[in-house]
């Protein structure tokens, strides 16, 4: 009776795990790219530096605004935790040299 909650409880933990780690890969995808902005590296270099530390399935967009870099980040989940919840996404801004 018991080893059916303890499961259940486990599978809860890893799936919240999951949504963490993916969380903070999003997030230091989002603060790399970034860098790579403010430094005045071409786009496609910071989409490639975003997607290189979000990993496959990942979609980055960058918004540039008066001197300022926003780099967003939005990750799926893995199908067994994407029926709570579909992805995760951070975003993170720097001032553009020269801007």
């Amino acid at each position: 009776m018991v080893l059916p909650a303890l499961v259940l409880l486990l599978a809860l933990f890893a799936g919240a795990a999951t949504v963490g780690m993916t969380q903070l890969r999003a997030y230091d995808a989002a603060r790399a790219a970034a860098r790579e902005a403010a430094r005045g590296e071409p786009q496609h270099s910071v989409i490639s530096e975003a997607e290189k530390r979000a990993g496959p399935g990942s979609k980055v967009t960058i918004r540039t605004d008066g001197g300022y870099t926003e780099v967003a980040v939005v990750i799926s989940l893995p199908r067994p935790v994407s029926m709570v919840q579909k992805q995760v996404a951070s975003s993170a801004t720097a001032r553009t040299e020269g801007g």
